[in-house]
């Protein structure tokens, strides 16, 4: 019943995209800018997807070590593309690592030990993407002043979400009471709605998760040399894919926009949109497309730059990842019927 209502969800937003294009753009020049696209630049533009993914499985690997996690790269590459299919398909991206942590403790990692990893993943990401964005929003206020003085008010909305989530992070990881009173408050509720049956086996249960965690999180603190090499990597990783639309402006056979007004434009495009609550961040992506780069491309060549972004960004991540995801869980089920 998932599967069918994620296939449903991604077939919406399919139709959604469409809507969006077929409501606002005349496509007579459509088939004239086909022909006209440079098939190696959108080549270009796919391989940043994947050097993406490789970067991400890395950083996954690296602190799979620290954590003392015995893997190979495969896996964690598998494990970074699950999280990439599930992400897509839920709102606000929420879906990636619940089930990333599910697939970790099914292959007999501690649930205490595979939380801390994401928590930590996610709090790298955070903080170099918050800081990657406000770094572009600095430097390039004024072009987005002159330009695109509409966007302004979602950008710094975006922000300071970002910002607050990052502080939140802050706060989960460093304060260990606050952990516990919150995760056993919300203990006492679930027993209460009759979710959890025994509280008592319960608590036990995130009381040896919590040590799980809280020594995971001590162990990735002493590391503070592999810290600051993930950070590093995010950053390339980032600016490798917000890259995909500086080859697509290529791809189009343009060449006098600037590689850094692109990233730049894109990074703020991610955080405007990221915690827009639609699986894909569907219609707040192609809208926050529209407002922004319409610095970058004329306007009869937007709505076919946004078609190749987004199916290259978003639909072919999502049928890619969700390949892997589906052999995997093939895998699975065979693994578990035969023993």
């Amino acid at each position: 019943m998932k599967k069918i209502l994620n296939f449903v969800i991604l077939f919406g937003l399919i139709g959604l995209t469409i809507w969006i294009f077929v409501s606002n753009n005349d496509f007579d020049n459509f088939s004239e800018l086909i022909q006209s696209t440079n098939i190696l630049f959108l080549l270009i533009a796919f391989l940043c997807m994947v050097l993406y993914w490789f970067f991400e499985a890395y950083i996954l690997h690296k602190m799979k070590k620290t954590l003392k996690i015995n893997a190979s790269y495969g896996s964690s590459l598998k494990l970074c593309m699950i999280g990439q299919y599930y992400s897509a398909i839920t709102p606000f991206s929420t879906g990636g690592q619940p089930v990333q942590i599910y697939s970790m403790v099914n292959d007999g990692v501690p649930i205490g030990t595979a939380s801390s990893l994401f928590v930590n993943r996610f709090l790298i990401y955070q903080f170099v993407m918050t800081f990657y964005a406000l770094f572009m929003f600095i430097i390039k206020f004024n072009l987005l002043y002159s330009e695109a003085p509409f966007a302004l008010p979602f950008i710094v909305v975006g922000g300071l979400i970002n910002i607050v989530i990052l502080m939140g992070i802050f706060l989960f990881l460093l304060n260990e009471k606050f952990v516990k009173t919150f995760l056993g408050k919300s203990l006492k509720i679930l027993y209460k709605l009759k979710i959890v049956k025994n509280i008592e086996k319960s608590e036990e249960k995130l009381n040896n998760t919590l040590l799980d965690y809280k020594a995971s999180v001590e162990e990735m603190k002493k590391d503070k040399k592999t810290t600051i090499q993930l950070i590093f990597i995010s950053v390339v990783q980032l600016t490798i894919s917000f890259s995909i639309t500086y080859f697509i402006y290529l791809a189009l056979g343009f060449e006098m926009g600037h590689f850094i007004d692109i990233i730049a434009i894109q990074s703020l495009h991610y955080m405007a949109v990221s915690f827009m609550p639609t699986p894909g961040t569907a219609g707040a992506a192609e809208g926050g497309f529209y407002m922004l780069f319409k610095i970058i491309f004329p306007k009869k060549i937007l709505a076919f730059a946004l078609m190749l972004w987004r199916l290259i960004d978003y639909y072919l991540r999502v049928l890619i990842a969700g390949l892997v995801t589906l052999v995997d869980f093939i895998c699975r089920s065979r693994r578990v019927n035969i023993n």
